[in-house]
């Protein structure tokens, strides 16, 4: 990996110009279109995703992404002006967008092309050299990714470097100018550990407990529709997908029922409309994280079934949560939904504030002021009302976290200014400047202007 990285740094002394790395995203996006067959068979043999979630879910973002990119790229790239000052009124001042280098994007599993090739883009747009790290729990999809990329990089700008969790680590004890990681808090953590040795900028899209608050006023029919699709495409295995429920009391039984029969809708059994688990060792974390709940007093309303040799789980909802179980502490990323019952707006906020920040919160009400309460009280990576997920896929909105579950942004120009350089440029014209006028020795005349300037400036 040392050579590799070597000589991509090496490349990276001479940019890219923009229409270059327009023409390779065009490239790609062309590449992408006409493979998506191939693609959604490579992630389908490693995942049993059905094509129409793996159409969704993996090619349109990542289809969307490119072309918004090839339509901005211009516009990101061109200096930007910025206002003078009464110090600089004789200045050019320019904040100018440098790639940052040779840097490394590590992507998970669960959605293993989109959230591979989303961050790529951003990363090409922005001019650099890239290394990928797949997750090796896809390998046949790694292993289209990096024969994908091959027929549109050379592999002194794009490489992959498919294998395992010794690769990740060889690969972040480089010198990298950025990492771009995507998986749970406790690798980002390892991640952003292994980056401080080189003072390495990070980009960490990570988890956590998304909670999702039904208020007084809100269609709970709708409520229920929208949460199901959320929580279980993908079978539960989204790192924004609704974590648990936090429901009106009055409403409970009301929402169980609408939750159920949403559920008995969808999937009425192990159709090939529903995702299965990634692999045994997820789908036994899984099963344990339900059997602790259960042999702790938690009740289950619906589902529960699970087929190993499937890698099967029902959707499932839970209740009479306990904090001492695991399904309360961890993020699930699983079909299993949790809901509690609260009286007031106010033990929601105090419960959401008891946990570490969450990547995503939704708030489903028809009341501005409640709308206001958690805005002006959560901190949270996104704050969606009345829908879920669909600020993922929002072209002009920044995607990311807070803290635990997540530093940095992506996205549409959030994404190229993450993997960018933002130069300061200052290009002084004719006349005096600071330094000629606020000079050695500090006479009463210099002294007089500083308090001017403290006064005017």
């Amino acid at each position: 990996m040392k050579k590799v990285f070597e000589k991509l740094n090496k490349a990276h002394s001479q940019y890219y110009q923009v229409f270059n790395r327009e023409k390779k995203l065009i490239e790609l996006l062309e590449t992408i279109v006409n493979e998506r067959d191939t693609i959604k068979k490579a992630i389908q043999s490693d995942f049993k995703k059905p094509f129409a979630e793996i159409d969704f879910t993996e090619i349109v973002p990542v289809v969307s992404e490119l072309r918004h990119a090839i339509s901005n790229i211009n516009k990101w790239t061109k200096p930007q002006k910025n206002s003078r000052t009464l110090v600089h009124y004789n200045s050019k001042v320019r904040v100018i967008y440098q790639p940052k280098g040779v840097v490394l994007i590590i992507s998970p599993w669960n959605y293993p092309f989109s959230l591979c090739i989303g961050p790529l883009i951003s990363a090409i747009a922005a001019g650099n050299r890239v290394i990928i790290k797949p997750s090796e729990f896809t390998p046949n999809t790694s292993a289209y990714i990096k024969e994908l990329l091959s027929k549109v990089f050379p592999d002194d700008w794009v490489y992959v470097a498919t294998g395992g969790a010794d690769v990740a680590k060889e690969l972040t004890s480089l010198p990298f100018n950025h990492i771009f990681f995507t998986g749970s808090p406790n690798v980002g953590k390892l991640v952003m550990k292994a980056a401080s040795e080189h003072l390495c900028s990070v980009t960490l899209e990570l988890g956590g407990k998304s909670p999702c608050i039904l208020d007084e006023n809100f269609n709970a029919q709708t409520f229920a529709k929208r949460v199901v699709w959320g929580k279980f495409i993908n079978a539960g295995q989204t790192c924004i997908a609704p974590d648990y429920l936090l429901i009106p009391k009055n409403r409970r039984n009301e929402c169980l029922e609408f939750l159920e029969k949403e559920i008995n809708e969808r999937f009425p059994g192990p159709v090939d409309s529903y995702t299965r688990i990634i692999n045994e060792k997820h789908f036994n974390r899984l099963i344990e994280v339900l059997e602790d709940a259960k042999s702790k007093g938690a009740i289950i309303h619906y589902g529960g079934e699970s087929d190993t040799n499937e890698l099967y789980i029902k959707p499932t909802i839970i209740s009479n949560i306990k904090s001492n179980m695991t399904i309360h502490n961890e993020e699930i990323f699983g079909p299993i939904l949790p809901f509690y019952t609260y009286e007031t707006k106010e033990d929601c906020i105090r419960d959401i504030l008891s946990k570490p920040r969450p990547l995503a919160t939704y708030l489903f009400t028809k009341d501005k002021s409640t709308m206001n309460l958690y805005k002006d009280n959560i901190n949270t990576g996104a704050l969606v009302v009345n829908d879920v997920l669909s600020h993922y896929i929002h072209k002009h909105l920044p995607f990311g976290g807070s803290n635990n579950s997540g530093i940095g942004r992506s996205h549409g120009i959030y994404g190229f200014k993450a993997f960018s350089n933002e130069m300061a440029y200052l290009e002084t014209g004719p006349g005096p400047t600071g330094a000629d006028i606020i000079k050695q020795p500090y006479d009463n005349k210099v002294k007089f202007l500083i308090d001017k300037a403290i006064k005017y400036l």
